[in-house]
C-alpha cells in the first residue's frame, strides 16, 4: 500500500493526469476504505474472516493489477479504488484471523509484533518502488511485485488454520 501512498499522483502524471485531478483519485481511497471495511465486516460475520481477509488480499493483488493495466486516470482510479476496498478492511480482519489461529492469549504479542514489523515493509515498499523507477523509468516492477505480494497473502491466509490440518488423536482411555 505504500506505493499508492508515495507513488500514485506521480504514476498518474506520468499518464498525463494533472496533479489536482490524480490528488483528487488518490482521494477516492479513503471513501473506498470505509465501505470495504463495512463491507468486509458484514461478509467476515457471516462467512468468517480467514475468507474475508483472502478476499480482501485478492482485492488488493487486483487493484495493483488494474493499476499495471492502467493507461488513463480513469483506469487508475479505478485501481486506487479497488485497492481502498481492502485499505483498514485487512486491520480488524487481520485481528480477528490472528486471534483464531494463536488464541486470545497471545493475541497482544502476535497482532503487535505484525503490526511493529508493518511500517518496515511499508516504507521499505515506498523506498524500493522509487528506486526501481528512478534505474528503469516506469513503476511496472513494483506493480508486478505488489500485484504479486497481494495474490500470496490471498492464498496464504485462504489456507486452512494449522489446527484443521493436524491429524485427529483418539481421545485417552480412562485406562491409560
Amino acid at each position: 500500500m505504500g506505493f499508492v501512498n508515495a507513488h500514485f499522483v506521480a504514476y498518474a502524471t506520468d499518464m498525463g493526469a494533472g496533479t489536482i485531478a490524480a490528488a483528487s483519485a488518490l482521494a477516492s481511497v479513503g471513501v473506498m476504505s470505509v465501505a470495504g471495511a463495512l463491507t468486509f465486516g458484514y461478509f467476515a460475520d457471516r462467512r468468517g474472516a480467514r475468507l474475508a481477509l483472502a478476499i480482501a488480499y485478492t482485492f488488493r493483488g487486483a487493484g495493483y493489477a488494474v493499476l499495471l493495466l492502467a493507461n488513463s486516470l480513469p483506469m487508475a482510479t479505478l485501481g486506487v479504488m479497488i485497492l481502498g476496498l481492502s485499505w483498514t478492511s485487512v486491520i480488524s480482519l487481520t485481528g480477528v484471523v490472528s486471534a483464531d489461529q494463536f488464541g486470545l492469549r497471545r493475541l497482544g504479542t502476535v497482532y503487535g509484533a505484525i503490526f511493529g514489523i508493518m511500517p518496515l515493509g511499508h516504507s521499505l515498499g515506498m523506498w524500493i518502488a522509487g528506486s526501481v523507477y528512478d534505474s528503469t523509468g516506469t513503476y511496472d516492477v513494483a506493480l508486478w511485485a505488489s500485484m504479486a505480494l497481494g495474490l500470496v497473502a490471498a492464498v496464504i491466509v485462504g489456507l486452512p488454520r494449522y489446527r484443521e490440518l493436524a491429524p485427529m488423536r483418539p481421545a485417552a482411555s480412562p485406562a491409560d
